[in-house]
């Protein structure tokens, strides 16, 4: 299989390192505007390439991941999956443009296609899925995260709130994931994850917590109905070349890929 990486930052460099091992895949083509870094990483793995454009080399792949933004969620979606191809996406906060999350399944329907969003740095997006089927009463994803990592977000700005003056935990955002999604879109992709999982934008609550006294990014995730009720915890390591990003993610996009290029599926 040829694989196609839009991004080739700290997530989209850590895939193709992994994808680099397997025997099923034969290239690993990557998209960025920084061809610098994506050739330093060529030298390294010698089944990477870098490519000037995704439309230059679309046909000749079978599966593109997006590793880049929500904005490049925006702009290739359609593309892909209006060629016939395969799409993992992972700035999945970008669906919370409905009108675009309902197009993308839409030319993955016409056109035979797969539309794949990997779990991220959540845990327990099995099991919601799971209960999903029947009724649920509630949903709420509380994210606890130092405030190193919500550095430069323009809501936190606005609000007047000072990152660097607090001192115990302090809940910065509580609110409906569409909200959430929208005034931190690199802080909680794991909000979109959850309500397209589970009962939507508007029903999910999400709680963003500045603790100044962790160095993870933990996401604890409650959801209740007649199924009874599900808590769960990721405490994860954020990356050490961008903090806002969990290591999780990156390695839950890489077991993404390899269910879809294996031949068995465990788990909902």
């Amino acid at each position: 299989m040829n694989i196609c990486i839009i991004g080739g930052g700290f997530i989209g460099s850590t895939i193709a390192k992994e994808l680099e091992k397997m025997d099923e895949i034969e290239s690993i083509l990557i998209v960025d505007r920084y061809r610098e870094r994506v050739e330093e990483l060529a030298k390294k793995c010698r089944k990477v390439s870098y490519a000037p454009d995704l439309d230059s080399i679309l046909d000749k792949v079978e599966l593109v991941v997006e590793s880049a933004s929500q904005e490049a969620v925006g702009e290739y979606a359609p593309l892909v999956l209006g060629s016939g191809k395969a799409l993992v996406v992972l700035s999945v906060g970008a669906f919370v443009d409905l009108e675009l999350f309902e197009r993308c399944k839409s030319l993955a329907k016409e056109h035979d296609c797969k539309l794949y969003v990997p779990s991220g740095a959540v845990c327990g997006t099995d099991g919601l899925r799971s209960a999903s089927v029947g009724r649920i009463d509630e949903v709420i994803l509380i994210s606890y995260k130092p405030p190193s990592a919500l550095k430069d977000v323009e809501y936190l700005k606005k609000k007047g709130i000072d990152l660097d003056a607090i001192e115990r935990a302090t809940t910065v955002f509580n609110g409906h994931a569409q909200d959430a999604v929208r005034l931190f879109p690199k802080n909680i992709n794991v909000a979109a994850t959850v309500s397209l999982t589970g009962v939507g934008f508007e029903k999910t609550t999400v709680r963003i917590v500045a603790d100044p006294n962790i160095r993870r990014n933990i996401h604890r995730l409650i959801v209740k109905g007649e199924f009874g009720e599900i808590e769960c915890n990721a405490r994860n390591v954020p990356s050490k070349e961008n903090p806002r990003t969990s290591v999780l993610a990156a390695l839950s996009a890489i077991a993404t890929v390899k269910r879809i290029v294996g031949h068995v599926w465990i788990g909902a």
